[in-house]
């Protein structure tokens, strides 16, 4: 099972959340102070969002969307980076040591991925940076700019865009268009450029079921590149169609049952 749940994150690291433009600064809750995150800090919540979100959550609070699989299947909780006392004790250079080298390596659960072997050095030390300064950030701004961002278009069901960001985005864009986080790195080590799914002309000539069965299945099952997940084993039959309604909206097509 730990086999199984560790796929799970993995794949999420293929497929997962892709950054979004950040808020500037954010005040602190209690307090007229404004923290304004730097250059690094920046490019930190952008990798963050891409690659530990779906666990930790979107403000470091455990309560990301594989947080409650993780717990349900092997009664695992995932870290609270918003705390301040856990950070402080840890500092800077052992939550990069936790990131580079992972739970099983570092006193803690093995669920927790060694990102060291994925992501290049500068990429870790900028999510270093953006893990401490988590705790002194006021969610309240961010979570309305997140809102925002998850908005799904006129048409589609709302679970759609939030479903397509957390898990699709890494790799086919914020808005779709084949340019997320790892298209590069698929494009100049596996010649895979992940599919633009604005394309009208394309998605014109697919019906429902087709789209469905990309998505459940993976590209290895359905003619195309077998570095698209198979999201069958994580997401509901309903979500997966969401997931389709949502890419009926952003590329402009009618449904074809």
């Amino acid at each position: 099972m730990n086999h199984w749940i560790r796929a799970l994150v993995i794949a999420a690291f293929c497929a997962g959340l892709a950054a979004f433009p950040l808020f500037a600064q954010a005040p602190k809750p209690d307090s007229a102070v404004v923290v304004k995150l730097t250059a690094q800090q920046e490019r930190g919540a952008k990798a963050f969002l891409a690659y530990c979100a779906m666990c930790h959550g979107d403000h470091g609070a455990g309560d990301g969307p594989l947080a409650a699989e993780l717990a349900k299947r092997e009664g695992a909780r995932v870290a609270h980076l918003d705390d301040a006392a856990r950070l402080e004790k840890l500092g800077s250079r052992g939550v990069r040591n936790v990131i580079v080298r992972g739970g099983g390596h570092t006193g803690r659960s093995n669920l927790m991925p060694a990102w060291g072997e994925h992501l290049a050095p500068a990429v870790v030390a900028d999510i270093t940076e953006y893990v401490m300064v988590l705790p002194r950030l006021n969610p309240g701004i961010p979570s309305a700019t997140i809102a925002k961002y998850l908005a799904a278009p006129a048409g589609s069901p709302a679970e759609g865009r939030t479903l397509f960001v957390h898990f699709c985005t890494a790799c086919h864009g914020p808005q779709g268009k084949g340019d997320g986080f790892n298209a590069d790195t698929l494009r100049v080590r596996h010649n895979v450029r992940p599919r633009n799914l604005t394309e009208t002309a394309y998605f014109r000539k697919k019906t429902d079921r087709d789209i469905y069965s990309t998505i459940a299945l993976g590209g290895g099952h359905t003619g195309k590149s077998a570095f698209m997940p198979g999201w069958t084993y994580r997401l509901e039959p309903a979500q997966i169609k969401h997931l389709v309604s949502y890419v009926r909206a952003i590329s402009k097509t009618p449904s074809q049952p």
